[in-house]
């Protein structure tokens, strides 16, 4: 069955002595796969659209194809391009030769990617029935370059296009498919590397230095006097576990759902998943795991932990969703996100439960996540309107960002010195009590830098990241520590 190519011919266009090159789409001329994202976006945020086209999969690919391509169009303008392709392509272009677009994706997937980048002789896609792939991409362009032609690939399905082909250019090939497309023994034009991937861009995806938070869940042990004693210390460093491996999963589904804002974005568009070097389907598996085998162990072994773990798994989501474009309230969430970490390690820790460890925790680390939005806001001072539209805040909304996170500090701040004189002295739990007081001051210093460095636009990272790389702050943690072990 042939196909019908969109073509755009390109006036007063000498004929040139070269082999007309195909360029392959998905993983060759794009860092993605436009079907793969297409299935995504329609899963996170039109699932029942999604559902409708399953049936058409026993009509074929093809079909599936069009189905997902239509519903999800903005896919084929989001997906990142390899721009060593790119400047390849406009160097064989400007030599003379003829570039055409050939690819699995759908016709409106192929048109559309055409169209954004102007490069093209033609574009040509599956058509709803044929699948162009493999075997029938190869023959289709055997009967339409019958002279003969060159092509660019990066997979194992396109073995049998290079085999059809006389020439030949490698775009990110796995090893052994690229040594099997050598061994056809076609004359290699280019061999390009594909984007830096492995195991280090798949740790920057996992955030494993977030799992710094999860350390909170030991703060009822030391509070409680159990940090020592075994029976307590183990179920809290299995819930660590699971917290870390729940956290992972759910920073991959946040990135999954925010891809399109990420590659907009100046800087989130250097994530791996944005930036194609962690592909999205691999990344939603390797999340449902993450997220599903601990919880799943959890309410079979502990079914409150489990319950608490499922929760912030449902919040975290919320979150990512909704909640983080509601002023106000998405700093209150990410204080509810770190008091469940607390109330997780109470639970484990079998240690009494503590209004004082709850109430301080929820106005400090309501005052933290204001520090971040107010540093944001205070950037966005200048810019257009839209500058925080994804966020929910105005430009002018500093002084409501500044008033409550410095309320909500103080609060904390009088909170913990109500706890030393009218909890931790009287109790006797403390052999000096008195060293308790240095905590106060200690942590005062130390949020008020944390606000100062926020309101002059120089706090960058999210405050725990902040304080795990600042030494100041290392030094404060150090002091805070030496005061608490001298007061016991």
């Amino acid at each position: 069955m042939m196909l019908q190519s969109t073509t755009t011919t390109r006036a007063n266009r000498l004929d040139a002595p070269l082999l007309p090159l195909a360029v392959d789409l998905d993983g060759t001329l794009l860092a993605g796969d436009t079907l793969h994202e297409g299935v995504l976006a329609l899963l996170l945020k039109r699932p029942f659209t999604l559902l409708r086209a399953v049936p058409l999969l026993r009509q074929g690919r093809a079909a599936f194809k069009r189905h997902v391509a239509l519903a999800a169009p903005e896919v084929a303008t989001a997906v990142p391009v390899r721009p060593q392709v790119l400047a390849w392509l406009h160097e064989q272009r400007d030599a003379g030769r003829a570039l055409h677009l050939v690819t699995g994706a759908d016709q409106a997937v192929a048109d559309a990617v055409a169209e954004r980048l102007d490069l093209f002789d033609s574009a040509t896609g599956s058509n709803g029935a044929l699948n162009l792939t493999a075997g029938a991409k190869a023959r289709w362009l055997a009967a339409r370059f019958p002279a003969g032609f060159a092509y660019a690939g990066n997979s194992r399905a396109d073995l049998a296009v290079f085999a059809a082909a006389r020439e030949i250019a490698l775009v990110g090939t796995p090893r052994e498919v690229a040594g099997a497309a050598r061994a056809l023994g076609r004359p290699v034009l280019r061999e390009i590397a594909g984007a830096e991937g492995g195991w280090r861009a798949w740790t920057r995806a996992l955030r494993p230095h977030q799992w710094s938070k999860n350390l909170l869940m030991l703060v009822p042990l030391v509070l409680g006097h159990r940090l020592l004693e075994a029976a307590a210390l183990l179920p809290v460093l299995l819930g660590m576990l699971a917290m870390c491996l729940v956290a992972s999963g759910t920073y991959l589904l946040n990135d999954l759902a925010d891809l399109a804002a990420d590659r907009q974005h100046a800087t989130k568009c250097r994530r791996p998943l944005a930036s194609g070097r962690v592909a999205p389907m691999p990344a939603l598996l390797l999340a449902m795991l993450l997220i599903g085998v601990p919880v799943g162990a959890a309410l079979l072994m502990a079914p409150l932990f489990g319950a608490g773990l499922a929760g912030y798994v449902v919040v975290s989501m919320a979150y990512s969703a909704a909640l983080k474009r509601v002023p106000l309230l998405d700093t209150l969430t990410i204080a509810g996100l770190f008091m469940t970490r607390l109330g997780l390690g109470v639970l484990l820790a079998g240690v009494p439960w503590s209004p004082w460890l709850m109430s301080f925790a929820g106005f400090f680390f309501f005052s933290l996540a204001l520090a971040k939005r107010h540093g944001e806001v205070m950037q966005a001072r200048g810019q257009p309107a839209t500058a925080l539209t994804h966020r929910g805040y105005r430009a002018d909304d500093w002084p409501l960002t500044l008033g409550f996170g410095l309320a909500a500090g103080v609060a904390a701040l009088q909170i913990m010195i109500l706890f030393v004189a009218n909890d931790a002295w009287p109790s006797r739990l403390y052999h000096t009590p008195v060293w308790l007081y240095a905590t106060p001051p200690l942590l005062a210093v130390w949020l008020t830098r944390l606000w100062l460095l926020a309101h002059r636009q120089q706090l960058h990272d999210d405050p725990v990241v902040f304080a795990l790389r600042d030494p100041q702050s290392w030094a404060s943690g150090v002091l805070v520590a030496l005061a608490i072990g001298l007061a016991l």
